[in-house]
């Protein structure tokens, strides 16, 4: 199964926390897991979970121009992408959780 997380939430919220432990949970049951940063989202990018999660499996993504806008450099780790680039990855999952 696909799962994508969108997190649009500040880092400091509870928001961050239940990413972090669903996609831990979902790479442990050996689902896809995909994470894809926006807004305010983008700022989580930088914690060390995510990373550790990256190197767990799953695939990270950030939406480029909103990280230009908040003047965050993603790691190498991460791949940059777009709105549209959300919107394939929408639609090719089986489940979506947006924390926002």
């Amino acid at each position: 199964m696909k799962i994508l997380y969108i997190m649009a939430s500040n880092p400091y919220s509870n928001d961050f926390n239940s990413l972090v432990k669903f996609s831990r949970a979902s790479l442990n049951r050996g689902h896809e897991t995909y994470i894809f940063f926006m807004g305010n989202g983008l700022y989580s990018i930088v914690r060390p979970e995510i990373e550790e999660l990256a190197k767990s499996g799953a695939k990270v993504y950030y939406c480029a121009h909103n990280a230009a806008q908040r003047k965050v450099q993603p790691e190498s780790w991460a791949e940059s992408s777009s709105m549209y680039g959300l919107s394939k990855l929408i639609k090719e999952a089986n489940k979506v959780l947006i924390f926002d």
